[in-house]
This record gives structure tokens, sequence and C-alpha cells, in this order.
């Protein structure tokens, strides 16, 4: 009986064994090329003030094991005297006191103890962050989808 050999049978196998590290590689490479884009989108229509609040971070859960990427403001980490620029931006944002803005929902209502205030009135609410945030999705999206083409001959190349 002839014997049969299959050429490169090694190596597909191979392959097949390191796909699933791969592919979470390739995947959380697109998720932080797509997160590092929407940021950029965000800061050039944020406020100039607050640009440097708006930051990416992509990890995998550790009981899920699932891949997220977290994109927006964040509130820096680094040790601050007084108050920190987020809350400077909610405020902005949202409005204190009695403008505060009628159509976000708080999670608590203004303190009652207010009216001591030198200036009880509070500041007008700007709501930029509602003119940053249309358009998100779709720049996420498309630089995911690109970034994915382009790796795509990295899946069997490791």
């Amino acid at each position: 009986m002839p014997a049969i050999y299959i050429e490169g049978l090694d190596d597909c196998l191979r392959c097949l064994e390191k796909a699933p590290q791969n592919v979470l590689y390739i995947a959380k490479s697109a998720m932080r090329d797509a997160s590092k884009a929407t940021a950029k989108q965000l800061r050039q229509k944020t406020p100039k003030r607050w640009r440097r609040l708006i930051r990416y971070k992509v990890f995998t859960g550790q009981v899920s094991r699932d891949l997220n990427a977290l994109v927006g403001a964040f509130n820096p980490k680094h040790k601050q005297t007084g108050v920190s620029d987020w809350f400077k931006a909610y405020w902005k944002n949202y409005g204190t006191l009695k403008h505060r803005d009628p159509q976000h929902h708080f999670q608590s209502p203004v303190k009652r103890g207010t009216a001591r205030r030198r200036n009880n009135e509070g500041q007008f609410p700007e709501n930029f962050w509602e003119q940053v945030i249309p358009g998100w999705e779709k720049v996420f999206f498309q630089e995911f989808q690109e970034s994915m083409k382009r790796q795509q001959a990295k899946l069997y190349d490791r």
C-alpha cells in the first residue's frame, strides 16, 4: 500500500492551536485603535478646558473574560488639592443649585442647607457633553472594522 503524506498539516494544526489567542490579541488591538480614534473625536468637540479629561481604556474582564472598552471623561488619579477638574466639568455641564439641568436625572436632590450660601442661584448648565457625544458609535465601529482588516494577515502569521 502506498503511504499518503499531506504537506503542511503540522503548520495547519499549529495555526489552529494558536487561533483563539491570536483572535483575542487582534480584537483587543482593534478595540484599542477604535477607542483611540473615538477619544480623539471627542477631544476635538470638547471645550478646550476639559479635553485632558477625555481618555480611553481597553481591558479584559477578570471574571467573565469579556473584552471591554471605556471611552469618556475620567477623573485623574493623581493627587490634587481642592476640587478635581472632573467635578468642575460636571457642574459646568449640568449646572448647580437652582439652575440644575431639568432634563438630567440626578441621583440626589439639592441639599436643604444651600439657602445660607452666598450665591444661592448656582451656575447655568451648558450641556456641552450632549453636543460632543453624537456620532461616536460610527467612528468606533468604522475604525474597529478598518483595524481588523489591517490585522487580518497577522492572524496566522504568529
